[in-house]
């Protein structure tokens, strides 16, 4: 049995997964990737992943069908939601839906790393404490 943490990102634009990459290749992740939500689904499904970090910007299915998708499937992965266009009424739902966090584009690389490592935290009733330098 594997203790590194699996996180799934999903993106279609190869340029996110990469970025996203880089920002995870020194941590002690298993990082998968998928490049639209049907794709996704069925890694999640056999994969079962930790953390989903899922870009808005897919195409091929509504980003919150996905998330309730994701959810169905196993409610204990964590979702975070990542968009460049978002709205409050799609933040309240995705955190309604369950995801752990809504965050807007451009990405503060410390931040997501922060917000992942939040993920992980054995402690119950965890809160995001930021150490940004």
């Amino acid at each position: 049995m594997n203790s590194k943490p699996t996180i799934l990102i999903v993106d279609n634009e190869e340029e996110s997964l990469e970025l996203f990459r880089n920002i995870l290749k020194e941590e002690d992740y298993i990082v998968l990737t998928a490049g639209n939500s049907k794709e996704a689904l069925e890694r999640v499904e056999t994969e079962r992943p930790k953390l989903v970090i899922l870009n808005l910007n897919t195409s091929d299915m509504n980003e919150i069908k996905t998330l309730r998708r994701i959810k169905k499937i196993d409610e204990n992965i964590e979702v975070l939601m990542i968009t460049h266009y978002g709205t409050m009424k799609a933040a309240r739902t995705a955190m309604e839906l369950g995801a752990c966090d809504y965050v807007t584009e451009p990405l503060d690389n410390d931040y997501i790393r922060a917000l992942i490592k939040n993920v992980f935290s054995p402690v119950p009733g965890r809160l995001l404490q930021l150490e940004l330098k």
